[in-house]
């Protein structure tokens, strides 16, 4: 019964979801932000209100008139009244300029003013629509990940109670388990439902607000990719330009209150009306003779008490003005605010992953613990691990929603903050990397580096563990960047149980990814081994690099080659290569340490590297494992290149136990060229695997991530 429910068991790590729904970026989902009905509506209100200004603007200042008129007029040739009547018809025609002065010309441009705010009025509403469709989309996005990361999980623990259930049942039916511990176990089913429940419903609301944000009106099966989201650097400097000169919002706000503070300099000239009219007259008597005219004239029409009136348009439009400047500083306020609390939740959720994957991680070791123990020990362990397999459940969905709260923070922050900038003493915001080693092994299928055992009971005695993937040092990286050679490459990797490949370019190979061929050509390839679940690090190695006059040559390539979704950057830079390095090797550790945070700084991406068993021992030691530490480094592959399987092993393990804070993966060599005590080339890829595997075993802890094989060139050169 032992060995089936090993078997139910691993079903809840590698079943997954199988379903083929479309897949799009959150890039391509922003670029269509311009389809969403309310930015549309509000562009087209801001374009109606601008179009209204222009007219406004058109119709004022000088202005053509015309007067064409006929009369006539009988009177009386003398005061007789017998008198006759004398009459004649007059034709009139006049054409000219008006010219509008003083406060007309005052209430024009005040007009034009008033249009503008109107107008910047618009330009507000379609910013503040923009900005809160794209937050709002990418959140939407981010929650649509999050969710399929619960559901991941939730799906693999819901496939064991068909068939775990009944192992219950028969236990409480044969009087090793009470009925109300087995109810309480099947409610864990019905948590499990309630949760999945609970997701779909987010899943609609989440796409219900994507469709909002983008018009469009399909996706109903879409399937969110990890939202990579751009990093912020965040300083006092940074703080005062997105509360200052880069923010638009303010940049709208400063001109309107500009606008009403020129309305109050000219309101008070403008409560009367002045026009300057000039032009040229015709006309012509019947009977009589024709005439003509020119005409100039001023014409005024001012109120009563245009001082008093003067005085009080003047009031009120300064504090107009007074009222949207007030206005515009309580915004930059409330900017600011809002920028502190975003960093503050995106510290909080930080922290609170940190925590969160410290409970995943020792739910997971629990898991571990009980699995080894069932195999060996009577009892009640099959409730032991069923119970430890829904606690990691539990920790496993708090990480996720930890990320999910930490990818919202970030959400928030992108519409807060400027682009990232290098310099100052502030800090990176960047959320984290779903292809964190440590994240990996706590959430991905393979789960754990011992799924795979599932499938047997270990054998009694001593407990086995099964490999993890294996990570190969691959230097012949440019093969890649032929047609249809990356999928091929990464699909053979995968079949020989390859967990990740460290890939090393040549200059050649480098000068060719400048281009857009290369470019498009690492891109599949990398597309390829995601595809495989292969994690496909970029490998560097020259040793020159750990030399301070030198290290701008690494960082600068890392900048050129940032943009490549690499799944981490490994540096294997060998100070022992250098001239002299035996009689300096604190020197070049320190060196090396140095590079290393050079490297952090010019990458968002994990970064690890590889180093001699002997920095690591003796006085290097101490040294080593705190600057390393304090560098951030991801993991560390020790290279014991020896055939000894016991000297390695108890090598390794001081090390494993001198620096449990670190983590480390170790490092053999298959290269043909060494020595058969290097090199296990000789011995043939069976044998070899098998000494992986037990080397596997002998190590295993919680620091210890598995082995690295040098090199798959050699390695696939083996013997079987």
């Amino acid at each position: 019964m032992k060995k089936l429910l090993l078997a139910f068991l691993m079903l809840f790590f590698l079943r997954g979801n199988s379903r083929a729904e479309p897949r799009i970026g959150l890039p391509d989902l922003e670029r269509e932000l311009t389809s969403s009905p309310e930015v549309l509506a509000a562009a087209a209100s801001l374009s109606e209100s601008r179009a209204v200004e222009e007219r406004h603007k058109m119709t004022g200042g000088p202005r053509f008139f015309g007067e064409l008129s006929l009369g006539g007029l009988n009177e009386p040739a003398s005061r007789s009244e017998t008198s006759a009547l004398e009459g004649y018809t007059k034709l009139w025609a006049r054409g000219g300029i008006s010219i509008p002065l003083f406060g007309t010309w005052q209430k024009e441009r005040i007009r034009e003013l008033e249009n503008r705010i109107i107008s910047l009025g618009e330009e507000l509403r379609l910013f503040a629509v923009r900005k809160a469709n794209l937050t709002a989309l990418r959140k939407a996005y981010a929650l649509l990940w999050t969710i399929q990361e619960r559901n991941a999980l939730l799906e693999r623990f819901l496939a064991l109670e068909e068939r775990i259930m009944p192992l219950l049942a028969k236990r409480t039916k044969e009087g090793f388990l009470l009925e109300r511990d087995r109810l309480e176990m099947e409610s864990w089913f019905s948590f499990a439902r309630r949760e999945a429940a609970a997701g779909s419903l987010l899943k609609e609301e989440c796409l219900a607000l994507i469709r909002k944000a983008t018009g469009r009106k399909g996706l109903f099966g879409l399937e969110a990719l990890f939202p990579r989201l751009e990093p912020l650097f965040f300083s006092g400097d940074v703080l005062a330009r997105a509360a200052g000169e880069e923010n638009r919002e303010l940049q709208i706000l400063t001109k309107a209150a500009e606008t009403k503070r020129e309305i109050a300099r000219r309101v008070p000239g403008a409560q009367y009306d002045a026009y300057l009219r000039a032009g040229y007259g015709f006309s012509s008597e019947f009977p009589g003779r024709n005439g003509t005219e020119a005409f100039l004239s001023i014409a005024f029409d001012v109120p009563f008490r245009e001082g008093r009136a003067a005085s009080a348009a003047g009031r009120a439009a300064l504090a107009g003005a007074e009222k949207a400047g007030h206005e515009m500083e309580a915004r930059r306020i409330a900017i600011v605010a809002d920028i502190r609390g975003g960093i503050a939740r995106f510290d909080s959720a930080a922290a609170q992953r940190t925590f969160a994957m410290a409970n995943a991680r020792t739910a997971a070791e629990s898991v571990r613990a009980d699995r080894l123990r069932y195999g060996l020990l009577p009892g009640d362990m099959l409730e032991q691990l069923f119970r430890s397999l829904f606690i990691y459940l539990s920790s496993a969905l708090a990480f996720v929603d930890s990320e999910g709260a930490l990818l919202q923070a970030h959400c928030e922050l992108l519409g807060m903050l400027p682009a990232a900038a290098d310099g100052g003493d502030g800090k990176i915001i960047a959320s984290f990397f779903p292809e964190e080693p440590e994240r990996l092994r706590l959430l991905a299928p393979s789960w754990l580096d011992f799924a795979t055992a599932f499938s047997s009971a270990p054998a009694a005695g001593k407990p086995a563990l099964s490999p993890s993937g294996k990570v190969f040092y691959f230097w012949n990286g440019d093969d890649l960047l032929y047609p249809g050679k990356g999928k091929a490459f990464f699909d053979q990797a995968a079949k020989e149980g390859a967990s990740g490949v460290l890939v090393s370019f040549s200059p050649r190979g480098i000068a060719f990814l400048r281009t857009a061929g290369g470019k498009a050509r690492l891109e599949e390839t990398l597309e390829a081994a995601r595809r495989t679940g292969i994690r496909a690090e970029l490998l560097l190695g020259d040793p020159a690099w750990i030399l301070a006059a030198h290290r701008k040559e690494l960082t600068g390539l890392l900048r050129e080659l940032d943009g490549f979704a690499f799944s981490g950057i490994h540096l294997d830079l060998e100070p022992d290569q250098l001239p002299d390095a035996e009689g300096r090797r604190m020197e070049l550790l320190l060196s090396l340490t140095e590079t290393v945070r050079e490297v952090k700084r010019a990458t968002r991406l994990p970064v690890s590297l590889s180093v001699h068993p002997r920095y690591l021992e003796g006085s290097l030691g101490p040294v080593a494992a705190r600057e390393f530490g304090a560098a951030g480094v991801n993991e560390i592959a020790v290279m014991i290149y020896s055939t000894k399987v016991d000297a390695v092993a108890s090598r390794m393990k001081a090390i494993l136990s001198s620096w449990p804070g670190l983590r480390f993966r170790l490092a053999v060599s298959v290269e043909r060229e060494l020595s058969g005590t290097e090199s296990f080339f000789r011995g043939g890829k069976k044998s070899f695997l098998e000494t992986v595997d037990f080397l596997q075993g002998e190590l295993a802890s919680p620091s210890f991530a598995g082995t690295a094989v040098q090199s798959w060139e050699n390695y696939r050169e083996m013997a079987r």
